[in-house]
């Protein structure tokens, strides 16, 4: 007697359960060296301090644009940074899943206002604010001395949900990133908030090499 066959299942690739897992850490630590000639070179460690991203920022681009990887071996590349602009005082950002092609969502700088202080909105894949990363504390100062620690808020529907918080290290920079107050759905996508914190860290590496 035949019987029908089972429905089949779509199945899951690997790697995008491996990256929800990658970004959806409550803790991160993010390290650069200090001194970087053609390319800054950003590594990201989990709560149980093994790698789970690496980034490689180029320094002599025109148009900003970097990559995150899956690992230091950049064997695959995960999400794409991109400015719609080369020049502008405003810069959008898309960032993009490098898998699907799919619009993660975008950032949004405010030009004259990030020369005293990050300030960067944080737009979802239809175009629409829905957050804003923000510069804390001495910003003024740092311009002028860029060993002072930094630090950053991500803020969400007026809420944090995520901080940005420089740790004074010799021979290298070391960021930790704390989203445990983070509640990603539908309407927030885990690497947005993660890929913001890494656009502080990159934005920091700029202005000490300005």
């Amino acid at each position: 007697m035949s019987t029908a066959p089972e429905p089949s299942v779509p199945a899951v690739a690997p790697s995008t359960a491996l990256a929800d897992v990658r970004f959806r850490q409550a803790k991160y630590v993010i390290k650069r060296p200090w001194i970087s000639f053609f390319n800054r070179t950003f590594r990201v460690y989990g709560e149980d301090g093994a790698l789970v991203l690496f980034v490689q920022h180029p320094i002599f681009k025109l148009r900003g644009e970097w990559q995150i990887f899956a690992d230091e071996a950049k064997s695959e590349s995960l999400v794409k940074v991109k400015a719609q602009q080369v020049i502008a005082l405003n810069f959008m950002y898309d960032l993009t899943d490098l898998r699907t092609g799919d619009i993660i969502g975008s950032v949004r700088t405010k030009g004259l206002r990030s020369i005293v202080r990050d300030t960067i909105e944080i737009l979802n894949p239809a175009g629409e604010v829905i957050g804003h990363l923000i510069e804390k504390g001495a910003s003024i100062l740092r311009r002028f001395f860029p060993w002072l620690t930094s630090k950053h808020d991500i803020e969400v529907g007026g809420e944090i949900v995520a901080t940005v918080r420089q740790k004074f290290r010799f021979f290298i920079k070391e960021f930790h990133v704390d989203q445990t107050q983070v509640v990603f759905g539908d309407d927030l996508d885990p690497r947005l908030i993660l890929t913001c914190a890494l656009l502080a860290v990159v934005n920091e590496s700029q202005r000490e090499s300005s």
